[in-house]
């Protein structure tokens, strides 16, 4: 295994065991060829996920109760490829096969050691059962192995992601009950793309839409519409942009980077010190009543940097993801920047972090004001025994939190003091 696995990963995974990374990487540039896709890409990472065997596609299931999922290598990586037919996501297993390709960073990649991870993606069997799509697999020369050509047009985009393209992704914790709702969304896809085909759209069903929906089957947020492929399908779109422009909703239109900076916001900047805002939150309210709150220790931002140029024969550097941003009415370019050009070491490192959060948890409890002090917070037409309801539960969450909290600090010190 490459040594480019994180070094304490295995101190997060054994903290966070369940938890989902969305990743917005940049575009993919073979030397020698144009660019790809000018938007990027976008993967998920699941660690709790493991793959189903047997079922001739594509399936995860929910990693067992009590499983140890704290190697460095724990976890199942999730891609959408527009040239998949049959299936919607493959699935690669471990984090050094998906985002690396086993390829430490001393070594270089050249065409010897390309050849050489196709042909173990090929050997493995991650892509077996996937058709690709007739007018390319008509290019096909006849010598090759069916599941080699699937594999050559997905290195770089499904797994060894770093060969070709840096990975911006932010983590989410979650608890198994959530993470078991995303797996069922995914399984669902892939059933279905069995039974009718896999039909990619730019605009209206991409890689950002299946990472989107995914996170809001753990109801993090709310589902975007998918569409089809048609003229009338992408005008429903732009319908619904600019109707979120002007109601402040959200649009059906997905894209990369945009899902890397909202899943920052929701595991970072959703109401945990205001009961009155969390209530008029209705996210919030969702996953509490579920028995969670997105916004809380873990949730961080990692980086993974395409394979150095100096030792990078076979891909060039390509642009950024593309961001969807909107001066004034919803500006996200800086915080983007921001988080992948000057990330700040609360969102990168495990021990600021859940420093930062339990300072916020006891803050919030001892600001806490009455019940009937925030009644006043309420507005015409909001029920006081729903938001009666809504108070007991908020502060229970957040000083149970605050206690969990101290002891995921006390274990930070001794794994990340034995590592």
């Amino acid at each position: 295994m490459g040594s480019a696995v994180p070094p304490r990963q295995h101190v997060y995974n054994a903290l966070f065991p369940c938890y989902i990374e969305v990743c917005a990487v940049t575009q993919l540039h073979q030397t020698g060829a144009k660019p790809g896709g000018w938007g990027g890409h976008a993967t998920l990472f699941v660690n709790g996920a493991e793959i189903e065997t047997g079922a001739g596609y594509p399936r995860l299931r929910l990693a067992a109760a009590g499983a140890d999922l704290s190697g460095a290598d724990s976890g199942t990586g999730i891609s959408v490829n527009k040239i998949f037919d049959n299936v919607t996501w493959v699935a690669i297993p471990g984090r050094d096969e998906f985002f690396h390709g086993s390829l430490a960073p001393e070594q270089t990649l050249d065409e010897g050691f390309y050849e050489a991870a196709i042909h173990k993606a090929t050997d493995a069997g991650w892509f077996a059962g996937i058709g690709i799509k007739d007018e390319l697999i008509r290019q096909k020369p006849p010598a090759m192995p069916a599941a080699e050509f699937v594999v050559r047009h997905s290195v770089g985009t499904d797994f060894a992601l770093n060969f070709a393209r840096t990975a911006y992704c932010a983590r989410l914790p979650m608890s198994r009950e959530a993470l078991g709702d995303v797996i069922a969304y995914l399984n669902a896809l892939n059933e279905s793309a069995q039974k009718s085909g896999y039909t990619w759209n730019m605009y209206t069903n991409n890689c950002s839409h299946v990472a989107h929906n995914a996170l809001a089957a753990a109801g993090v947020w709310d589902p975007k519409v998918v569409r089809g492929p048609s003229a009338v399908d992408i005008a429903k779109d732009v319908l619904s942009l600019v109707r979120a422009l002007a109601l402040t909703q959200m649009s059906d239109l997905s894209f990369p980077a945009n899902n890397f900076v909202r899943l920052y916001e929701a595991g970072n900047e959703r109401p945990i010190n205001d009961v009155s805002a969390a209530f008029h939150n209705h996210d919030v309210r969702r996953t509490l009543n579920d028995g969670w709150m997105s916004t809380g220790p873990g949730a961080l931002i990692a980086t993974y940097p395409m394979h150095d140029a100096s030792r990078n024969r076979m891909f060039a550097p390509g642009r950024d993801p593309f961001l969807f941003s909107v001066p004034v009415f919803w500006d996200k370019e800086d915080k983007f920047k921001r988080l992948t050009r000057a990330t700040p070491s609360i969102v990168t490192d495990l021990a600021p972090n859940l420093a930062s959060f339990r300072d916020r948890y006891a803050k919030t409890l001892e600001n806490q004001r009455t019940v009937d002090d925030e009644l006043g917070m309420l507005h015409d037409g909001e029920s006081e025994r729903d938001f009666r309801a809504f108070y007991s539960r908020f502060y229970q969450y957040v000083a149970d939190e605050l206690t969990r909290t101290d002891g995921l600090i006390a274990d930070y010190k001794r794994l990340a003091g034995s590592s």
